[in-house]
């Protein structure tokens, strides 16, 4: 893999100097630092938009058309489709942490219970990567967070990744979700997948890919990976892609769309490879991402992971997203800012209607990059780096077969938007909540979808509740 010299942060400079230099910003310093990438700041207006619900076209919020295939608006799933259940607390040993969460049928005697990560920063050579098992606790409806329920432990906080997500980088590598998956082929027992984020991507690897999957026992022994999505050096495939959110499809549709592939990944980091790209699909998406790959067969595995796009967007920098230049009407994705941060997926089916979800932390303001002369004035940081406020959390919904038809080849991958944004007003923070969403699954014996949200008690305690929906 080649190597760039040119760090993000110094790349960062010289391309905002450069704009400056143009004419484009005027009197603005060029900016350095680390940036932004858990967005401050929510305002959430609690109702839902119906981005396109035409059998034929898409309709996005800026009133545009998605020039994607019509996928079966009759399947499509609704957040009306939902009734909600109630929520419960995650022990405080989850606090900072709960990115990652999986449904596990088996637990608790059978009657399930969830697979949750630990702690999300894994910091240093030899640090490592934990999850938990907990109970289901009946959820209640509580106006105080402290007075839901609480989950017990069935499994203490274990480490399942050996020290290999470590490998990726020392630093800036956070636990951001874990998959349960049945024993397949020759191999002795069910597997965890886990799936890792490089956070500041471009400081700590320059312009190469990364691996960000690995798996192991279900106890956390027999690690093996990392694992890089698709072939390295080769576009779409790059760790800026991956990492976020890790689920699986039901067999039908993988054997439909994805080639028998039934694991899915994704991410959205919306920077180009290096320097300026008036519209590229190499380095990042500006805008979420969905890959498929294989499950493996045998309990040692080396290989790249087989893997075939579903849904990614073109970077168009500085065109879309630029710091203090970026024009919306540049991306794919609607309204795309550099603080967007998706951290939980589910395909969610049931029966007649479905959707592919992602959950997330969305920036509705301007890119504004925070390095004198120039404020962003964000309520939530004051730090050097990218600030979209004011924010909300949202939950995008996705029409699967319009996905399916780019997974084919069928048509471009950034045409396909969500046909629908969820708004839950069950969530506790509201109100410029400072702090990221978690992760999410889905139960399809049940029809329970689980979401986290974090940040409640403050930035000093973050802790997590699990939020439960039933499909109706």
């Amino acid at each position: 893999m080649r190597h760039s010299t040119l760090t993000h942060c110094a790349w960062l400079v010289a391309m905002v100097a450069a704009l400056a230099w143009v004419g484009v910003l005027g009197g603005c310093n060029p900016g350095a630092g680390g940036g932004s990438d858990s967005p401050p700041a929510n305002q959430n207006d609690n109702d839902n938009d119906n981005v396109g619900d035409n059998e034929n076209e898409n309709e996005n919020e800026n009133g545009g058309e998605s020039p994607a295939g019509g996928g079966i608006p009759a399947e499509r799933l609704q957040p009306d489709d939902l009734t909600y259940e109630g929520a419960f607390r995650l022990p405080e040993d989850f606090n900072w942490g709960a990115l990652g969460l999986s449904f596990y049928p088996n637990g608790d005697s059978g009657g399930g219970s969830l697979l949750v990560t630990g702690f999300e920063l894994v910091s240093g050579p030899g640090a490592m990567a934990y999850y938990g098992e907990v109970t289901i606790p009946t959820p209640a409806a509580e106006g105080n967070w402290e007075d839901l329920p609480q989950a017990t432990f069935l499994t203490e906080l274990t480490a399942f990744d050996q020290g290999l997500v470590s490998t990726i980088y020392p630093d800036y590598v956070y636990t951001s979700d874990i998959e349960y998956v049945p024993q397949r082929g020759s191999q002795t027992g069910d597997k965890l997948y886990g799936a890792a984020n490089l956070w500041y991507a471009e400081g700590a690897a320059g312009i190469d890919t990364f691996s960000t999957i690995w798996f192991a026992n279900l106890d956390g022994t027999g690690a093996q990976g990392m694992f890089h999505v698709g072939p390295e050096g080769e576009s779409p495939y790059h760790g800026r892609k991956m990492g976020s959110y890790l689920f699986s499809v039901p067999d039908w549709y993988a054997d439909d769309y994805l080639g028998g592939r039934t694991l899915v990944t994704g991410r959205a980091r919306g920077t180009p490879l290096e320097g300026f790209e008036p519209v590229t699909t190499d380095g990042g998406s500006q805008g979420p991402t969905l890959f498929a790959f294989h499950a493996f067969e045998s309990d040692t595995a080396s290989d790249d992971l087989d893997a075939l796009p579903m849904l990614y967007y073109r970077t168009a920098f500085p065109g879309c997203a630029g710091p203090n230049v970026g024009d919306p009407n540049e991306c794919d994705y609607p309204d795309y800012t550099m603080c967007d941060d998706w951290t939980g997926a589910a395909f969610v089916d049931d029966g007649a209607r479905r959707t592919i979800m992602l959950l997330g932390y969305k920036g509705l303001g301007d890119n504004c990059y925070d390095e004198p002369p120039v404020e962003c004035n964000d309520p939530c940081s004051d730090g050097h780096g990218y600030h979209c406020h004011p924010y909300e959390r949202q939950v995008i919904l996705y029409d699967v077969h319009e996905v399916g038809y780019s997974a084919r080849g069928e048509q471009d991958p950034w045409v396909v938007l969500p046909y629908t944004i969820w708004r839950p007003d069950e969530f506790y923070l509201d109100d410029n909540p400072c702090t990221n969403a978690g992760g999410m699954t889905f139960d399809g014996e049940s029809g329970r979808l689980f979401m986290v949200e974090r940040g409640l008690g403050g930035a000093d305690t973050n802790a997590a509740v699990v939020h439960v929906w039933s499909v109706q």
